[in-house]
């Protein structure tokens, strides 16, 4: 019976946290930028070195690339901003990496066979955070101008329409206030 329950608690929450959008986003931008006056972007060029070890070659997945500059493309052409390689008036990038991650969870009981009072109950779950920065940087000065972060769970196992949609999802989050207000 207690193997049945902590099977059913440790199914309940991965189900919980695979299907909760449970992506933070946060952002920074330079409160002295016109943002107004921008119009044009172009991507920054990525580096070609090649990867170092594993975890960066994971990280530098040209599948991954694809998507991601289509789901960047996408919205900010509904913000208006137009593609424009040799003169834009911002350049963008992003930044991506995974990380192994422990969640413990100490119940400070247990309700088992020997009822309560019994030694406490700790629930192991490990997963991979997933990080995506996206960086805006003025074309004339070189600076970073905006800088939005996105980090949650992510499920490598799901499949690929799910995790195409879901970072369609988390772009449009991460530039919903690109341009700031106001500026």
């Amino acid at each position: 019976m207690r193997s049945l329950t902590t099977v059913l608690l440790l199914s309940l929450v991965a189900l919980a946290m695979g299907c909760a959008p449970s992506v933070t986003v946060t952002l920074d931008y330079d409160k002295e930028m016109n943002f107004a006056a921008l119009n044009t972007f172009a991507w920054l060029p990525i580096p070609v070195n090649p990867p170092a070890n594993v975890k960066e070659a994971l990280e530098r997945n040209s599948l991954m690339d694809k998507r991601i500059r289509r789901a960047v493309e996408a919205q900010l052409a509904v913000k208006a901003y137009h593609m424009h390689e040799t003169n834009p008036d911002f350049m963008i990038t992003y930044h991506i990496g995974i990380q192994e991650k422990i969640a413990v969870t100490d119940w400070g009981y247990d309700y088992g066979r020997r009822g309560w009072g019994a030694p406490s109950r700790i629930d192991v779950y490990q997963y991979q955070e997933g990080t995506l920065v996206l960086d805006v940087i003025d074309s004339h000065s070189k600076q970073l101008i905006w800088r939005s972060v996105a980090q949650g769970v992510i499920d490598p196992s799901a499949p690929i329409e799910k995790r195409e949609q879901r970072l369609n999802d988390v772009v449009t989050r991460m530039l919903a206030d690109f341009p700031p207000a106001g500026k």
